[in-house]
C-alpha cells in the first residue's frame, strides 16, 4: 500500500513538472476556484469533470487548454475597467456658479478580491474660495485692551480678508471660564473685577454674539459692544467655548461650501477635561449644542470640559482649522497642541494688544490654504493607498495623501489605488466610498464600487455526492473535491484513521523552529510555499527542501550555471562564493584589473583606479560627474586631455604610416599590451558613431600634415582595437584656395565698384548736356550766344522820362 502511494505521489509530481507553464507558477497550488481567480489575474480554473484530477486545474488559460481542459468548463477572471459617472472641469469661484476644485466627482467601478483599481485624481484649490472666519476672544480682565486694538482694526480686517479671498464672512463670540468655584472667587459672581476696583460683566462660559455675515460694520458693532468680565485662576474655558462653535453648526451660521476659521486669541492656558471635577461636574462633555436663543452657553455648569482628543475628533469631522493667536508666556502651551493637531492648527504669536492679529489671520489662512490632504471613509476590507508627486516636488511618485505648499490655482494629481483585501463578512455585492480633502467640505469623489465574487456560475451548480472523482469520499463540485470528515488530499486519498488528527499528517509539513525563548515553533505547512499531500510537500517551483524551506539555487540567465559560475558551493539557495567574488549571486567581482586603463598600468604610479575620477564596483568603473570611457577618461567635447587619446596615438600613426607606406620605427614595441598582445586595428570609412573620438596627426610629407580620427575599444579581456577613419591624405590645402579666393573676390568687387561709379558719372554728364541744350533753345535775343555767359555791361533807364531817352551805361 505504502508503495502504491509514493508511486502516486512521485508520478503526481512528474505530472506538475512537465504540466506548468513558468506563466502558471503563480496558480498551480490553489485548490479551488475561488482562491485560484484571486490569487492572480492571470490564474484560470478548470471545471471540467473529463480533466485529470491529478492535474493542477488553477494554471493560465492558455496552460489549461493545451492540458486539454475544455474552453467552456474554464473559469477566468473578467477584468472590467472604471469608468467616470461624473467629471467636469476644474473651475475658480465664481458669483454665478461654484468652484470645483476636485475631479472626476464621481466614479464606477468593478472590484476582485487582491485586485487594485487606480483612480487618477486631481485637486486644484480654486481662486476666491469663499471663507467663513469666526473669531473666539478671551475677554477676560487682562485682554481687555486688545479688544479696543480689534475695534479700532475692523476696517482694516476687511481689507487684509479681501487679499484673501473676494468671498468671506466673519462671526464673532467671546468666552470667559466656568462661572461657579474654584474658577471664581465666591462672592464676585455679579462683579468678578471687584478684586481691582473695577465694574464688569459677571463671569460666563461662552458668548455667541454673531452668527456668520459679510456685513463688517455689524462685526465691528458686536465686538466694540462686547464688555469684559473675569475669573480667578489663569486658566480659560476656551476648550467649553470652542466645542460650542464646531457643534452649533446653524446658530453659528457655518456654510458647507467655504473654507472654515476659527481665530482663537487668548492670553492664558485652557482647562482640560478632568478639570470640571474640582467643581463637582462629573458629566462627560455631551459634544452636543446648548446654546440658548440669545447664544449663552447653558451647560456650562452641567458637563466637564472636553478632551483635546474630543476636539480634534470635532474639527475633523467639521472640517474647521484653527489659528492659535497667543501670547508670548503661553506660546509653548499652544505649540504642544499643535503638535497633535499639525494638519488643522497653526500658532502665532500675539502682540501684548492684539496689534498683530490681522497678520496671524493673513498668515494662519495661507498656511491652511497651503497644505491639501485627503482622507476616505473606506470599510476595513478595502485598501485605499495615495501616491503623488505634489505638482513636481518630486521626481517620482511618493506613497503620501497630502502635499505642503500648495499653490492656488495649480493643478496637482493624486493616484488613488484601491484594493480588496476580502470579501465583507456581510455578503455585500456594493459599498459607496468617499475621497474629500480633509479641510474642505461638499467637494468629493464618490466611488461606487461593485464586489466581484468569482465562480458564481461554477459553484451555482449542484455537486456529485460520493463522487468516484473523490475516491468515493467526498462531494465533486466545481472542480473541486470537498471531502467527508476524516480524508483530506486533493482527490480526498488521505485517510486520516492513519493518524490520530488532520494536525499531525499536517504537522509533517511544517517545520519546526526554536525561537529567542527556546521553545519549539512549527511554521507554516511547505512554508507556504508548496503543497501538502498525506504528510509530503512538493514545493513549487524554485523552492526546494523537506519543508520547501530553500530556493533553488539562482541560475545565471546568461550561462545558465548557478551562482554565475563563481561560487565554492549553493547552500540552500546562498552562494558561497569564491574569494574573488561577492554578491547574492556571486554577480560581482571583487579585483580591480578592469578599473585601471592601460596607460595607468604601464605608468610608475602603479596604476590609477578609474584614472582617479571615479570608484570601482564589481570590478567596473563608476565615475563621477562629467567624465566618461570605461576608465573615467574623458571629459565629454574635451578629447583633448583624453589620456587615453594620448596613450594610443603612438600606435595609430604607426599603423597609419604602415598603410601609406612610410617607415615606422618601434611598431610592436608602440602596439603592444603590457603582456606582449598586439592591438587590433582596422580602418573604417566613418567612426562618427563612436562616444569617444580621438585625433592622430600623421605628417604626409615636410609640408602637409593629416588628422586622422580613431576611437578605442577594449574588450572582457581587456584586449585594446582601435578603429580608424579612412582619410584622403594628403588634404586639399585649404589655406591657399583661400587666399587665391580673397584676391579674385577682391578684384572682382573693385571692378564693379569702378563699373557703378563710371555709370554714375556718365549718367550725370548726360543729365546736364541735356539740361543745357534746353536752356539754350529757349534764348531769344541771342540764340546762339552761350545761356552761361554774362554781358559786363549794365543798363538803367530813367522812368520819369518817356519823351526823351536818359538811359546811360554803366561799366
Amino acid at each position: 500500500m505504502r508503495n502504491y502511494w509514493a508511486l502516486a505521489l512521485i508520478s503526481l509530481l512528474i505530472i506538475k513538472i512537465v504540466l506548468v507553464n513558468a506563466n502558471s507558477k503563480y496558480c498551480v497550488n490553489q485548490d479551488t476556484c475561488d482562491k485560484c481567480l484571486n490569487q492572480h489575474p492571470t490564474c484560470a480554473w478548470c471545471s471540467d469533470r473529463l480533466y485529470e484530477m491529478r492535474r493542477a486545474r488553477c494554471m493560465t488559460e492558455k496552460d489549461l487548454l493545451e492540458a486539454n481542459c475544455r474552453k467552456e468548463f474554464i473559469q477566468i477572471n473578467h477584468y472590467e475597467p472604471m469608468s467616470n459617472v461624473r467629471d467636469d472641469d476644474l473651475r475658480d469661484f465664481n458669483k454665478d456658479f461654484d468652484s470645483v476644485q476636485i475631479r472626476p466627482q464621481s466614479v464606477r467601478m468593478k472590484l476582485q478580491k487582491n485586485r487594485q483599481q487606480t483612480v487618477k485624481l486631481k485637486y486644484k484649490p480654486a481662486k476666491n474660495y469663499p471663507l467663513d472666519l469666526y473669531l473666539l476672544m478671551d475677554l477676560t480682565w487682562s485682554m481687555r485692551d486688545d479688544k479696543e486694538t480689534l475695534v479700532k482694526m475692523g476696517g482694516s480686517l476687511s481689507t487684509s480678508l479681501k487679499n484673501l479671498t473676494e468671498n468671506f464672512r466673519l462671526g464673532f463670540g467671546s468666552f470667559a471660564d466656568k462661572p461657579i468655584a474654584p474658577y471664581i472667587n465666591p462672592g464676585t459672581e455679579d462683579n468678578p473685577c471687584k478684586l481691582v476696583q473695577e465694574t464688569c460683566l459677571p463671569t460666563y462660559g461662552f458668548k455667541h454674539k454673531l452668527a456668520m455675515t459679510d456685513n463688517i460694520q455689524e462685526f465691528i458693532t458686536k465686538v466694540n459692544g462686547s464688555e469684559i468680565t473675569g475669573n480667578l485662576d489663569n486658566l480659560e474655558g476656551g476648550l467649553d467655548a470652542l466645542m460650542q462653535v464646531l457643534v452649533c453648526r446653524e446658530e453659528i451660521g457655518w456654510n458647507d461650501k467655504t473654507r472654515k476659521i476659527v481665530v482663537f486669541a487668548t492670553d492664558g492656558p485652557m482647562h482640560f477635561a478632568g478639570d470640571g471635577l474640582l467643581a463637582g461636574l462629573v458629566k462627560k462633555n455631551d459634544k452636543s449644542c446648548h446654546l440658548s436663543d440669545k447664544g449663552e452657553y447653558m451647560a456650562s455648569l452641567e458637563y466637564d470640559y472636553p478632551s483635546l482628543e474630543e476636539i480634534y475628533r470635532e474639527l475633523l469631522r467639521t472640517k474647521v482649522s484653527v489659528i492659535f493667536a497667543v501670547t508670548s508666556d503661553v506660546i509653548y502651551h499652544y505649540d504642544q497642541m499643535h503638535e497633535i493637531m499639525e494638519e488643522i492648527t497653526s500658532v502665532g504669536q500675539l502682540a501684548a494688544d492684539s496689534s498683530n492679529i490681522l497678520q496671524l489671520v493673513e498668515q494662519g489662512f495661507k498656511q491652511a490654504v497651503k497644505r491639501a490632504q485627503f482622507q476616505d471613509d473606506a470599510p476595513d476590507y478595502l485598501r485605499v493607498e495615495y501616491k503623488t508627486n505634489c505638482g513636481g516636488k518630486y521626481e517620482t511618485l511618493q506613497d503620501t495623501n497630502k502635499c505642503d505648499n500648495i499653490e492656488i490655482g495649480k493643478e496637482y494629481e493624486f493616484d488613488v489605488g484601491i484594493t480588496l483585501l476580502k470579501y465583507p463578512d456581510d455578503g455585500a455585492k456594493s459599498v459607496k466610498i468617499k475621497i474629500e480633502e480633509a479641510n474642505i467640505d461638499a467637494e468629493a469623489t464618490e466611488i461606487d464600487i461593485e464586489i466581484d465574487y468569482p465562480c458564481t456560475n461554477c459553484l451555482a451548480h449542484p455537486g456529485e455526492i460520493a463522487s468516484a472523482l473523490c475516491s468515493r469520499n467526498g462531494e465533486y463540485k466545481c472542480g473541486a473535491c470537498i471531502c467527508d470528515s476524516g480524508y483530506v488530499g486533493k482527490q480526498c486519498e488521505c485517510n486520516l484513521q492513519e493518524y490520530s488528527s488532520s494536525k499531525e499528517l499536517d504537522n509533517q509539513c511544517r517545520e519546526p523552529k526554536i525561537t529567542n525563548n527556546n521553545e519549539t515553533k512549527l511554521m507554516p505547512p511547505c512554508s507556504d510555499r508548496g503543497e501538502c499531500l498525506c504528510g509530503e510537500c512538493f514545493c513549487n517551483a524554485n523552492y526546494e527542501g523537506k519543508y520547501c524551506e530553500c530556493e533553488t539555487c539562482p541560475v545565471s540567465d546568461d550561462n545558465g550555471e548557478e551562482c554565475n559560475g563563481h561560487a565554492l558551493f549553493c547552500d540552500c539557495g546562498v552562494c558561497q562564493c569564491q574569494p574573488e567574488f561577492t554578491g547574492p549571486t556571486c554577480e560581482c567581482s571583487t579585483l580591480q584589473t578592469n578599473c585601471i586603463s592601460p596607460d595607468s598600468k604601464m605608468s610608475n604610479d602603479g596604476g590609477k583606479i578609474c584614472s582617479g575620477h571615479g570608484t570601482c564596483k564589481c570590478n567596473q568603473c563608476e565615475c563621477e560627474d562629467s567624465r566618461t570611457g570605461k576608465f573615467c577618461e574623458s571629459t565629454p567635447g574635451n578629447e583633448t586631455f583624453n589620456s587615453l587619446c594620448i596613450f594610443y596615438e603612438t600606435c595609430v600613426q604607426c599603423v597609419i604610416n604602415r598603410k601609406l607606406q612610410h617607415e615606422c620605427s618601434d611598431y610592436e614595441q608602440k602596439c603592444s599590451s603590457q603582456n606582449g598582445l598586439l592591438y587590433k586595428s582596422e580602418f573604417y570609412d566613418k567612426i562618427s558613431d563612436a562616444d569617444i573620438l580621438c585625433i592622430a596627426r600623421v605628417r604626409y610629407d615636410d609640408d602637409t600634415v593629416c588628422e586622422y580620427k580613431f576611437t578605442y575599444e577594449l574588450d572582457e579581456k581587456s584586449e585594446t582595437n582601435l578603429r580608424i577613419e579612412n582619410t584622403d591624405c594628403p588634404p586639399v590645402n585649404v589655406a591657399a584656395y583661400s587666399i587665391i579666393g580673397i584676391i579674385v573676390a577682391t578684384f572682382l568687387i573693385g571692378f564693379l565698384i569702378l563699373m557703378v561709379i563710371k555709370c554714375n558719372m556718365y549718367i550725370a554728364e548726360k543729365r546736364e548736356f541735356a539740361a543745357f541744350e534746353k536752356e539754350r533753345d529757349q534764348q531769344t535775343e541771342y540764340k546762339y550766344e552761350s545761356p552761361l555767359y554774362k554781358s559786363p555791361v549794365t543798363t538803367f533807364r530813367n522812368p520819369q522820362s518817356t519823351s526823351q531817352s536818359n538811359a546811360f551805361e554803366m561799366k
